[in-house]
């Protein structure tokens, strides 16, 4: 659709570049600011001034929408940073309860080792019990 409408313009840009050519030496009897007065004013001058009004029309009518869709893309911009702000920081959340989680497996592994250690101290204690027990009969 683009093309379409970048070639039709193509063709009324030529076409107007056209009409101005052909009409350089004819005049007309235009009155634009006054409805009296005689002369008039060449076919391809007021030709020449219709196409840059047209210009001007179609780029400021370009820039407005333009200078829109650049707000837009800013407004964009700063939600997507908010996003990857929040993000990065439930990211670093996450990173600090896995080590929280790393550090508890560690202490809980840690009790259990002294408690088998402390099983056996007891095993042996009272097996030295039982010893001494046998030993006083």
């Amino acid at each position: 659709m683009r093309k379409l409408f970048f070639a039709l313009s193509i063709l009324v840009l030529l076409f107007a570049i056209y009409i101005i050519i052909i009409n350089l030496n004819n005049y007309a009897d235009i009155r634009l600011l006054s409805g009296t007065g005689g002369g008039g004013i060449r076919v391809s001058l007021f030709t020449s001034f219709i196409l840059a009004s047209g210009l001007f029309v179609g780029a400021g009518t370009v820039y407005i929408f333009l200078d829109a869709e650049k707000e837009k893309v800013k407004i964009y911009q700063r939600e997507l940073e908010k996003t990857s702000i929040s993000g990065s920081d439930s990211a670093s959340k996450v990173e600090v309860l896995e080590a929280k989680i790393k550090t508890l497996e560690k202490a809980f592994n840690t009790v259990i080792d002294e408690r088998t250690q402390l099983e056996l101290q007891i095993k042996s204690l009272n097996t030295e019990l039982d010893k001494l027990i046998d030993k006083d009969k």
